[in-house]
């Protein structure tokens, strides 16, 4: 079963929309990807100045995946979060039911684990040709909620949104007998 219920409203930003820049998977200029990484985590970080902004982008390490990579595995330990720019993915869920969701540029991954230091819950893994995603370390997530913890808050209040979501969707299983993933 596939959980697309309010995906775009979740995940998918169009912050991009409308300004010339090519966001096919895989076909994303160099040159842009730091454009649209700001884009999206102006995007994500409601409230944040642009010396915010970039505090968060410089402590993002840019990863490049191919189709069908496993960027994690359901029990692997939390070493990160991820921001997608480029590309699509696809959190599966082990288990009997298989759920599985979607998950687009513009969209953090990986969060919830690197907060509470949890393992990870579901298997993410690469649906387009090429997926870009700029990673935040466990290392310099907690250097930065030590140096800054106004700049580390943008992260939980992404999660907090995210969880949310999910509440949301552990609500509509209950009267409507859809589930929710924890990517």
């Amino acid at each position: 079963m596939i959980l697309q219920n309010d995906v775009d409203d979740r995940f998918r930003s169009n912050i991009l929309e409308g300004t010339g820049m090519d966001l096919q998977p895989g076909k994303t200029q160099q040159s842009s990807l730091e454009e649209i990484a700001r884009a999206y985590l102006t995007s994500l970080c409601t409230g944040a100045n642009a010396d915010e902004i970039d505090k968060l982008y410089q402590l993002l390490q840019p990863e490049m995946y191919y189709y069908n990579d496993n960027v994690w595995t359901q029990g692997d330990e939390s070493e990160s979060l991820k921001l997608i720019v480029d590309g699509s993915l696809l959190s599966l869920l082990e288990d009997e039911d298989g759920a599985k969701e979607s998950c687009y540029p513009g969209t953090i991954v990986g969060e919830l684990g690197l907060l509470n230091g949890t393992r990870r819950l579901t298997t993410l893994k690469v649906t387009s040709e090429i997926a870009i995603l700029y990673s935040l370390s466990k290392e310099k997530w907690e250097l930065l909620t030590s140096e800054d913890p106004k700049v580390a808050r943008f992260i939980d209040v992404i999660a907090i949104r995210y969880l949310s979501h999910r509440i949301q969707h552990v609500s509509n299983h209950n009267l409507f007998g859809k589930r929710s993933l924890p990517v």
